[in-house]
């Protein structure tokens, strides 16, 4: 029994990623526009940022026409932007968890003691997504890790998706504060884009080499697992492919562990224990949600029909766990408060990028077909 999940039956799904990508964006122009602009000018702005997401409606000839230089001019203006705005200015301390976990790592001292100038709390992503990092860090600029990321989410997709690709990515603010204040979470949704377009070939070596990127991706956010399971529930649950998934499974398992175990190993149990992304992460959402979720993956997965309905299903189990973040922000009243706490950024990339991805699939697919 499919998922029954058809080209015409994704209008919903459709829509939320609009709707994310435009509420998003009017809430990051208000934001940080409201600080140099007040008045009618202030909302005329919010406004086109709300509708910027509408261009992904162009039609494939022209968008096929400019996204090999929109491309090319993000990347410019991205760098021209962290050329011009000092890092140390930005009110965004993700850079520098990430730069300050790996310098202490270098440096023989536990990394999940690492603070910043904003927050003396660890920071909460898992080991591998810091480790990823590696080559951006050394180079002396952290922020290339999110905007490589990004490139080869684009560089992977297949040739068709990639314009209507970069068009989506280009209209979402978000996706551009992220890459300007050099965060991690648009570089951890793009990674596991990446992944969810992968496949595992029939010979054991490539069952075994994807299992190892799994390994990494699942050891980045907890919230990234969920959409994972759903890949592997696709591929392998569906078929009834059980050695091929036990192989994969235990690779991926023993990848995604290794960094716990070596933590533990080096510095001990009790420090681990008490100063670990887990407990970090659970002091944020209650894990039952979460947990259901992850549970739950691998099965919804293998009801997918296809590949594009695994993209989707994928976007869903990570903004549902999400919505229940954001609903509490909204019926509270703090959403209005210019000073809310840092997560509101997560609220929409932790997703959006993953929805990007696959409307960007189901776009070309339908002008295929058309």
């Amino acid at each position: 029994m499919g998922f029954p999940v058809q080209v015409s039956k994704r209008s919903p799904a459709i829509v939320s990623v609009f709707v994310l990508s435009m509420t998003s964006n009017i809430d990051t122009a208000h934001r940080y526009l409201s600080r140099m602009e007040r008045g009618w000018l202030l909302w005329a702005m919010c406004a086109a940022a709300g509708f910027l997401p509408l261009l992904c409606a162009l039609p494939e000839r022209w968008l096929f026409r400019f996204w090999k230089g929109l491309s090319i001019a993000s990347v410019v203006l991205v760098v021209l932007v962290w050329w011009k705005i000092p890092v140390e200015t930005v009110r965004v301390d993700r850079w520098e968890l990430m730069s300050n976990f790996l310098h202490r790592l270098f440096q023989g001292e536990y990394p999940y003691l690492a603070s910043s100038h904003l927050n003396p709390a660890p920071p909460a992503p898992f080991p591998w997504l810091f480790l990823v990092g590696i080559p951006a860090w050394w180079v002396g600029e952290i922020g290339w890790f999110p905007l490589a990321s990004l490139v080869l989410l684009v560089w992977i997709a297949p040739k068709r998706v990639r314009p209507f690709l970069v068009i989506a990515l280009a209209t979402s603010l978000p996706v551009w504060y992220e890459v300007i204040v050099r965060s991690n979470i648009v570089a951890n949704a793009a990674l596991v884009g990446a992944f969810l377009l992968t496949e595992p070939g029939r010979k054991s070596s490539g069952v075994v080499l994807n299992a190892i990127l799994a390994g990494v991706v699942l050891c980045t956010r907890a919230c990234f697992a969920a959409p994972v399971l759903v890949w592997a529930g696709s591929v392998f649950v569906a078929r009834r492919e059980w050695k091929r998934l036990a192989i994969w499974g235990g690779a991926a398992l023993f990848v995604a562990l290794l960094p716990f175990a070596l933590l533990i190993w080096v510095w001990g149990w009790p420090l681990f224990r008490e100063w670990n992304p887990l407990r970090i992460q659970g002091a944020i959402q209650s894990p039952i949600g979460p947990i259901l979720v992850l549970v739950a993956s691998p099965w919804i997965g293998s009801m997918a029909r296809s590949a594009i309905d695994r993209l989707w299903i994928g976007y869903l189990v990570v903004l549902l766990p999400m919505l229940a973040l954001l609903l509490p922000v909204l019926v509270d009243g703090s959403w209005l408060l210019s000073n809310r706490g840092y997560f509101e950024v997560a609220f929409w990339n932790t997703s959006l990028v993953l929805g990007m991805l696959a409307w960007a699939v189901s776009r070309a697919e339908r002008e295929d077909k058309t």
